[in-house]
């Protein structure tokens, strides 16, 4: 199993870092490396030139393209087009794509950057239904979904794994749905991208949303949408548009992808970091980055229900989940919980809502919220042990 060696807290705690639904921590080397090249030695701006170090740029962002393709099994016609982040990516889908009197389906289990902009479109004349999920383990019911999709259903869009309670939906079985219904399907993989094998073409996804800096194990400020064959090209509108490098002599955005799509000058570093993660993904395999999780994941649950006062809530380890695993202390603050093992353990996660209300109210912890620890790739069986350990001893103070 890979490793990196501990961080020292203060010179005394060490730091375990369990946040990594926000954002992994720490990178593989070749990311930090890939960066540094083309901060120090080769940033240029791609398709803006014809000198040297334009054309390496170039060459770096096709090879990201078409890594990213065929890291999620896209089809050979599909498009790669960055962003920002994955919120960046979802709004440009659903803005780009949906239009009044159209109807959108989602989860009851929403991340803001899904419903967020959602909520804004519906006051536009969109139609947004919202499909109830098990209040036990946030799991959606397929059948639910179909009975929902009616002649002004566009599109469903589906958070694939919970940033809050790990449950990760069935979107194999949701994807044949929408392509026997003929709607489009949208699938948001900030938890699941780079932790959980993805087939986009197996899975019927059309319009595919990631980010760089979770699973994908690259930089913030990077993100991107797959987008299918059976958008054409002029099917999304454009969130901003300006210079692409193409088309120049046109005071009109060009209308074929990705340039349709990315207008200015993109985060060529970011895409060099994200290269390089995805490739350390495809050298180790997302399977045995998947297995790792799972296992510490189970450890983690079944330390955590034997402590007396502590309560878990979401899936168990028999059902698909991600590394997110939320629970409370009964009798305590979760905010103090948060501050006692940041300072005083080293332990580092996050407490509160989680930017996903929805999912909270589904599961009967909103507005409190819960205390979220979240493993990655490089998580050891004895961090969790630790922090384990940890929360017996917070658990045990309220007795």
């Amino acid at each position: 199993m890979w490793r990196f060696n501990s961080l020292v807290l203060r010179d005394i705690v060490i730091m375990i870092y369990l946040d990594h639904a926000a954002t992994s921590n720490p990178k593989p080397a070749q990311v930090v490396e890939a960066m540094t090249h083309y901060i120090s030695q080769g940033c240029a701006n791609p398709g803006r030139a014809s000198h040297p170090l334009a054309n390496d740029a170039s060459r770096l962002t096709f090879e990201a393209r078409e890594r990213l393709i065929d890291f999620f099994s896209a089809d050979e016609n599909a498009q790669v087009v960055f962003t920002g982040n994955i919120t960046e990516s979802l709004n440009l889908a659903l803005k780009g794509l949906l239009r009044p009197d159209d109807q959108v389906l989602v989860s009851s289990m929403e991340h803001n950057a899904m419903m967020r902009p959602l909520r804004q479109l519906e006051q536009d004349g969109i139609i947004v239904t919202v499909i109830p999920c098990c209040p036990e383990t946030g799991l959606i019911n397929v059948a639910d979904i179909a009975a929902a999709i009616t002649p002004k259903t566009t599109l469903v869009a589906i958070n694939h794994a919970s940033n809050t309670f790990g449950t990760i939906q069935p979107i194999d079985d949701i994807g044949r749905l929408c392509r026997q219904q003929q709607c489009l399907f949208l699938v948001d993989t900030a938890q699941t991208a780079g932790v959980v094998p993805i087939d986009m073409e197996s899975a019927c996804i059309d319009l595919l949303a990631f980010t760089g800096h979770k699973g994908l194990l690259g930089p913030m400020g990077i993100g991107g949408l797959i987008i299918g064959h059976r958008l054409h090209d002029t099917a999304i509108t454009p969130l901003i548009t300006g210079g692409t490098g193409s088309n120049s002599e046109l005071e009109f955005q060009p209308d074929f992808l990705p340039d349709a799509l990315e207008s200015g000058t993109p985060n060529l570093p970011g895409i060099a970091g994200l290269n390089a993660g995805v490739r350390w993904l495809q050298e180790k395999s997302v399977e045995s980055v998947s297995l790792h999780e799972q296992k510490l994941t189970r450890q983690l649950l079944k330390g955590l229900r034997e402590i007396p006062g502590v309560i878990l809530y979401g899936p168990d380890d028999t059902q698909p989940r991600v590394g997110v695993v939320s629970f409370v202390i009964n009798n305590k603050d979760n905010g103090e919980v948060d501050e006692q093992l940041a300072y005083e353990y080293g332990i580092y996660c996050r407490t509160g809502l989680h930017c996903a209300p929805a999912a909270h109210k589904t599961l009967g912890t909103f507005p409190s919220g819960t205390i979220r620890l979240s493993v990655g790739a490089f998580t050891t069986s004895e961090q969790i042990e630790q922090v384990i350990a940890a929360i017996r001893q917070l658990a045990s103070d309220t007795h």
